[in-house]
């Protein structure tokens, strides 16, 4: 959402397990690889319950990341009008030098005069807090990566105050300055607490969890033991700091041969992890995961939203998940 200086070079901005358990195991912790399985293993996609709609709610911070992400799309197509749009009339921009941009037409051609000294220049935004204050009030916090055609990418850290206008949310103030150099660990250093072994048993089957720092703690490394009566599965799952986009992401893999990745938002004690994956079939599914930190000892995980092969599938319940005893 942050606009760079006008400097050519900006400074800125066998038998199968049981299907719901599966699902469980693999998306626990955004591990979603095979959770679409029971459709797949249908034949058809499944029908949404009526009485599961609720439950296909966007977290709350939902509009606001959709928000940047339709910013990033504008700005990275250079489209200076349709980003003046997502500022108020009278919108207060102060970049990190202090200069002081007032009004959405001025925003615009701010813009307009970076796109055309700076073709090429992405952007990438990662929101980490948001804030109501009112209905109609948010503060929303992040990191704003530019990295021009030619040249090094540079991090800002950006504050804006958004304003409800109808259906929509407008900036009507935005305040940048320089983002401190931070290692892995310091942006991964919220996922901590869930570092030791977690269990889940349900029926027949217990899933187990192992999470340990690796690599001078830059990442954090799962892995999943699934034991039935006549099964086992196993999954590996690498966190990560993404320095380029700003963003924890992981890279999951199961030994049933899917992959995918997923993409990690905080919102206090909420993490929405979205997750795009490939199955052992070639088919594709997507979804957004709700991982609640309860206590030290306790989250809860939810999976909403999702899709196979772009077909919309129910939502899982919200499930509980256990620290064994004396793992911390």
């Amino acid at each position: 959402m942050i606009p760079p200086r006008k400097e050519p070079t900006p400074k800125l901005n066998e038998k199968r397990m049981n299907p719901a358990k599966l699902a469980l195991i693999t998306t626990m912790l955004a591990f979603s690889l095979a959770m679409a399985s029971r459709a797949a293993d249908a034949g058809a996609p499944a029908q949404q319950p009526a009485g599961e709609e609720k439950n296909q709610t966007s977290p709350p911070d939902q509009t606001t990341d959709d928000d940047a992400r339709k910013y990033e799309e504008a700005y990275n197509k250079g489209d200076a009008k349709t980003l003046a749009g997502f500022y108020t009339d009278d919108i207060d921009y102060i970049d990190q030098d202090g200069a002081e941009v007032k009004g959405r037409d001025a925003m615009q051609r701010l813009l307009a005069d970076n796109f055309q000294q700076n073709p090429g220049v992405k952007l990438a935004i990662t929101t980490e807090e948001v804030k109501q204050l009112t209905p109609d009030v948010k503060v929303s916090r992040g990191f704003a990566t530019v990295t021009p055609a030619k040249g090094e990418a540079v991090t800002t850290r950006y504050t804006l105050v958004k304003v409800k206008k109808g259906d929509h949310w407008e900036i009507s103030q935005m305040n940048e300055r320089e983002a401190p150099p931070l290692n892995a660990y310091a942006k991964l250093a919220a996922l901590e607490w869930l570092v030791g072994t977690w269990q889940d048993k349900s029926g027949n089957q217990t899933v187990q969890s192992k999470i340990n720092w690796a690599g001078d703690k830059n990442f954090l490394v799962r892995t999943i033991d699934v034991q039935g009566n006549e099964t086992t599965t196993d999954g590996w799952e690498i966190i990560g700091w993404d320095p380029v986009r700003q963003q924890i992401r992981s890279w999951i893999f199961d030994s049933n041969g899917g992959f995918g990745e997923t993409i990690w938002v905080n919102n206090g004690e909420d993490w929405l992890i979205r997750a795009s994956n490939v199955l052992p079939d070639g088919s594709r599914s997507t979804a957004e995961n709700v991982l609640t930190k309860v206590d030290d000892n306790k989250f809860t995980w939810e999976s909403q939203n999702r899709t196979l092969n772009g077909e919309p599938q129910p939502s899982l319940d919200k499930i509980e998940v256990q620290r064994m005893a004396g793992s911390q």
